[in-house]
């Protein structure tokens, strides 16, 4: 699955937390009208959706309007463009790509004129993920070093510069960071750990051992847990109290298993069956998981709506996203992606939570072929026309 390796980004603030959770946000970026100081109504700014892609003729960024659902010119910002992350404050966009030397770097890009930055140099190659702290000052990036230690750059968003990299142990694929910004989780993959490191002093803590190849992580809202997937068909939650592990929690699925969800009340953890083409919910309550719910083939995106009523899945080999209302975990009528021969690719919903829009990616072998962006409108699940956006995509943001 092309994506698969991408997905650490899709949230709005950047910060890798419940998936859909609109918080403050959602009434600041509404789209409604905003009361101002002295009592006359004004126009919120609709948000933009931001899309990485890497076509052969060079990798870009395409801003989308909200408003009017169409592509902004391209932002030219490096080679094989991965992970974006944008400030919780809207202002600031930051992409993990490379530098014609293939050395990693991060571009911020100021989403008020879309323009790029200078290019932050961080370790290895294309960054694996971004996530950006609540208070928004630090980004903290992890490093895809073939050559080099693994480690994580944290870069101050108030300068734009990169400090100490802080190792870690195998392959840094994810990062989720604490509601209260304290603590940075960061998923190794090779290892089958997650170092924790904390964010007043940027040292790692004793890495926490997890399943075999770990790939995803989410922290329930009132920030007591993580959940981390892996390949084996199983999440392991970890205590953030005492950084201890608790019993893996078997899911239906195995080989990929991977994207989680969890609600905004923080009570549901949804998790991608991987090869079993079902999601399992995951009562945090008690670690118990439920019974799986069938979704379209190759589960690879999963997020819910700021209200928590809807699970979106985007289904990669079928194409399609498939809604699941919350409260009796029921599956609705698979939603079709507009465009001929797409995959399901990366999905988030606006602030708002009106409209979902998902990558439709063109299968593998079809690199020239321009990927879409379909909005979904969340009150009656309708797929709107497709937004071209470019081939190769890799990701989607959107801001707050």
């Amino acid at each position: 699955m092309r994506s698969l390796r991408r997905r650490t980004v899709l949230i709005g603030t950047g910060v890798m937390l419940a998936l859909g959770a609109g918080g403050s946000a959602a009434s600041a970026a509404s789209g409604h009208p905003v009361a101002a100081a002295r009592g006359r109504a004004v126009p919120a700014t609709p948000p933009t959706v931001y899309v990485t892609i890497n076509p052969y003729t060079g990798s870009e960024v395409i801003p989308v309007d909200t408003a009017t659902n169409t592509a902004g010119p391209p932002i030219k910002a490096g080679i094989s463009l991965g992970p974006i992350a944008i400030t919780p404050d809207g202002k600031t966009a930051y992409v993990g790509a490379a530098d014609a030397n293939t050395n990693g770097i991060v571009v911020p890009i100021r989403t008020a004129t879309n323009t790029k930055g200078k290019p932050i140099k961080v370790g290895g190659f294309v960054p694996f993920a971004i996530a950006i702290t609540p208070d928004g000052k630090t980004a903290y990036v992890a490093d895809s070093n073939l050559e080099s230690p693994d480690a994580v750059t944290p870069i101050s968003t108030a300068t734009n510069t990169a400090g100490k990299p802080i190792p870690v142990k195998g392959s840094p694929v994810a990062i989720a960071i604490t509601p209260d910004g304290k603590t940075a989780y960061v998923v190794n993959a090779s290892s089958g750990t997650v170092t924790p490191i904390s964010t007043a002093t940027n040292k790692p803590g004793k890495a926490i051992r997890v399943g075999e190849l770990p790939s995803q992580i989410a922290i329930t809202p009132n920030g007591r847990t993580a959940y981390v997937s892996d390949y084996g068909g199983k999440v392991t939650p970890i205590s953030t109290a005492t950084n201890k592990p608790g019993l893996p929690i078997k899911i239906n699925g195995s080989g990929d298993t991977g994207p989680i969800a969890i609600t905004p009340d923080g009570k549901t953890a949804y998790v991608g069956g991987g090869e079993a083409n079902t999601v399992t919910p995951i009562r945090t309550a008690t670690n118990t998981a439920g019974k799986p719910i069938p979704v379209g083939s190759g589960p690879v995106d999963i997020t819910v709506t700021p209200d928590g009523k809807t699970a979106y899945v985007a289904n990669y080999y079928t194409g399609d996203v498939t809604p699941i209302r919350t409260a009796p975990n029921t599956p609705g009528a698979p939603i079709k992606i507009r465009g001929r021969n797409v995959e399901g690719g990366p999905i988030a919903i606006t602030p708002d939570g009106k409209t979902a829009y998902v990558l439709g990616q063109h299968q593998q072998g079809r690199g020239f072929t321009p990927d879409t962006l379909t909005p979904i409108t969340t009150a009656t699940n309708y797929a709107g026309k497709p937004i071209t956006v470019g081939a190769q995509s890799q990701a989607i943001a959107i801001t707050p």
